[in-house]
């Protein structure tokens, strides 16, 4: 891995600042979160409160403050937006609710339902009666199919009404009226309005009473007149003993008590004990429209997204509402809960406080919430320190990658520098790149040039060894030559015969080597002092080959030279001394039983000077270094030197004629060709 890839990873862990931020956020998230639930408990539990000092606020009469029991003929009228037309359809009360079943025990089907405006109660009840009795004359209804209903006023009266007719339409109430001759008879109460209608499956009676007339209760009851039973169904048999008939409704002046008490954002909702809704003030969605920061800030919230999952979800009811808060608070015990809304799962936190009277609750305030709200404050005190480290981050990257660029550029010079410091003639450059720099790139550089200044000083004197050697040594050798001649005159008995001997050989054999070292010396000398005339290279290569043949008898000899003559320019007794070092190097590694191939040939403007023999092939990862000086692979052993001076002799002939020495085993795996590539000048 690259040292600009490793800075690069390595700077990302600034990343870490944006991380600790993200969960910074998220326990500030959650501290406001639960400060936002006891803020909400705390709003609803003193509107509670306040509406259990006043019960009269939440219901219509007092008496109504008790528990609300549907079972026992209490009547809930729900609070309408909008004054319905009394038509006898119940389509624009906007209830959602069907009408509840009148009790009967004889049989006969009805249902009904209240509503309530700031000025009259509505009822609308629809009775099942396949047959219609209407009503025969105005003074009587007890023959005729009618709705009884028993009203008592706020004087706490009981007051007795009826709803007949002869045919549908607009009707009012009658009530019974006792003369002062003791008859009693029925009279028209226009202040009661109602509408019949017949339907397919009997008819409907809608009709309104003024707020006026109405009291702590209300019983109603359907009759079939013309049935021989009497078929009843309804509530009116409490009306004696004045039980059940409780009306359950709110006052008309509990949303504008309840609005001064809520902010912008919050929904507030005022129910009964069975979850009704009394009274709704305010909207949980009504928070403003974000501005142009939480605008901005928006794609911040992804980094900061709650798991709500685990949350219920929250499905809105037109007429109640329901939830593990509202159940906790008709137990009497406030709480606030967390909901999913909506198609975004977005959340809503809802708490709810009991209204208390008589020891027991009476309904409860539920205030809602947007849990957005929390998002524009955590936005506000935490998306600049999200965008300064992400920022911080960005700079920290872009300067490493930087720093880690110029690094790599660095290192790079270097290491080309190194690599290119041997020449090929074998020279070391010495100098390198960033040695002047302070750091530790520049110290390595130094360390590096004086380690390559000390290898080329040993090169150099490695070079020159041999030649020293030969001088230094060639006096010597010549007295010890002399000294055993002397010695071999004198007359030498057998045995010592036999040590001149070895001596003797010994001698040449060193006189060898000597000569061998200095061979280097003298050819680079003898190439630098050498002189270009014109010759015909074909014939050159034939008069060589044709000594080699009788020189290095039996090896045999391949000659392939074109037909023409090879004019060329170029130092002749260098070119056979370049092909002596190649003949001999192939005589060495060509096995008994194979062959030498020397060829000449043209190739595009070049001379190309083949050497190939049978034999062995070289590693794969020796072939660039035969041509080394020093360079010695042999693994034979023979009474010649060899110092690895011949190859390289090769190389620096064919540089000085301007061409290329190479080698390559053969692709047929049968042996090595030596190839020596020569311009035509």
């Amino acid at each position: 891995m690259s040292i600009r890839l490793q800075l690069l990873l390595m700077s990302l862990a600034t990343l870490v600042l944006p991380w600790a931020g993200c969960q910074y956020a998220r326990e500030v998230q959650t501290v406001l979160r639960a400060s936002q639930e006891q803020a909400l408990l705390a709003a609803s539990g003193t509107i509670a409160n306040a509406l259990s000092a006043q019960p009269q606020r939440m219901f219509h009469s007092a008496q109504s403050g008790s528990k609300f029991d549907a079972g026992g003929g209490d009547i809930y009228a729900f609070p309408l937006r909008a004054t319905p037309l009394l038509d006898g359809y119940r389509d624009d009360w906007d209830v959602p609710l069907e009408p509840r079943a009148l009790p009967s025990a004889s049989g006969l089907r009805a249902r009904m339902q209240a509503g309530v405006t700031d000025r009259y109660l509505f009822v609308y009840v629809e009775v099942d009666d396949s047959h219609w009795d209407p009503q025969a004359g105005e003074t009587s209804a007890a023959d005729a199919d009618r709705i009884e209903f028993a009203l008592q006023d706020p004087d706490g009266a009981l007051e007795n009404y009826l709803f007949a007719t002869n045919a549908p339409g607009m009707v009012a109430a009658q009530t019974t009226v006792r003369g002062d001759d003791g008859s009693v008879r029925l009279v028209s109460e226009p202040r009661i309005q109602g509408f019949w209608l017949q339907t397919a499956r009997g008819y409907t009676l809608e009709f309104r009473v003024p707020m006026a007339l109405v009291g702590a209760r209300l019983w109603i009851e359907a009759i079939d007149g013309a049935s021989p039973v009497r078929r009843r169904a309804g509530t009116l048999g409490g009306a004696d003993k004045l039980t059940g008939g409780r009306l359950f409704f709110s006052s008309g002046s509990l949303i504008e008590w309840l609005s001064p008490f809520i902010r912008n954002g919050t929904g507030a909702t005022v129910i009964d004990a069975n979850a009704l809704k009394l009274a709704t003030a305010g909207s949980a969605e009504a928070a403003a429209a974000p501005g142009d920061e939480e605008a901005q800030v928006a794609w911040y919230r992804r980094f900061q997204a709650m798991d709500i999952q685990h949350l219920p979800s929250r499905k809105p009811l037109a007429d109640r509402l329901e939830g593990a808060h509202v159940d906790a608070a008709l137990l009497g015990h406030p709480q606030a809960q967390w909901y999913r809304v909506g198609s975004h799962d977005e959340i809503l936190l809802a708490a709810a406080a009991p209204v208390m009277a008589n020891g027991h609750a009476i309904g409860a305030v539920v205030l809602e919430q947007a849990g957005d709200q929390l998002l524009g404050l955590r936005d506000r005190a935490l998306s600049r320190l999200f965008n300064l480290t992400l920022i911080a981050t960005g700079i920290a990257v872009i300067f490493v990658l930087g720093f880690a660029s110029r690094l790599s550029s660095r290192i790079g010079k270097l290491r080309e520098a190194a690599d290119t410091a041997l020449s090929a003639d074998g020279t070391l450059a010495t100098t390198l790149p960033e040695s002047g720099a302070g750091d530790e790139i520049g110290a390595l550089s130094r360390s590096f040039a004086r380690m390559l200044t000390r290898l080329s000083e040993h090169t150099r004197y490695l070079r020159t060894l041999g030649g020293k050697l030969s001088h230094e040594l060639r006096t010597p050798l010549s007295i010890v030559k002399s000294s055993l001649d002397n010695l071999e005159l004198e007359g030498a008995s057998a045995s010592q015969q036999i040590y001149l001997t070895r001596a003797r050989d010994g001698a040449e054999r060193l006189q060898q080597i000597l000569g061998a070292l200095g061979a280097a010396a003298r050819t680079e000398e003898s190439i630098r002092q050498a002189d270009r005339v014109g010759f015909n290279l074909k014939e050159l290569v034939e008069s060589a080959v044709a000594a080699y043949r009788d020189s290095f008898a039996p090896a045999r000899f391949v000659l392939e030279v074109p037909v023409e003559a090879c004019h060329w320019r170029g130092a002749p007794e260098l070119i056979v001394q370049m092909l002596d070092k190649l003949v001999e190097n192939a005589v060495d590694f060509t096995p008994p039983e194979g062959s030498i191939r020397i060829a000449l040939s043209r190739d595009a403007g070049r001379y190309l000077l083949q050497v190939g023999n049978d034999g062995a092939l070289i590693p794969e990862s020796l072939l660039p270094r035969l041509f080394e000086s020093l360079f010695e692979m042999r693994d034979t052993k023979d009474d010649r030197p060899h110092f690895g001076l011949g190859l390289y002799i090769v190389r620096l002939i064919a540089e000085f004629h301007g061409g290329v020495a190479q080698v390559a085993n053969r692709e047929d795996g049968s042996g090595v060709e030596f190839t020596i590539s020569l311009p035509m000048l």
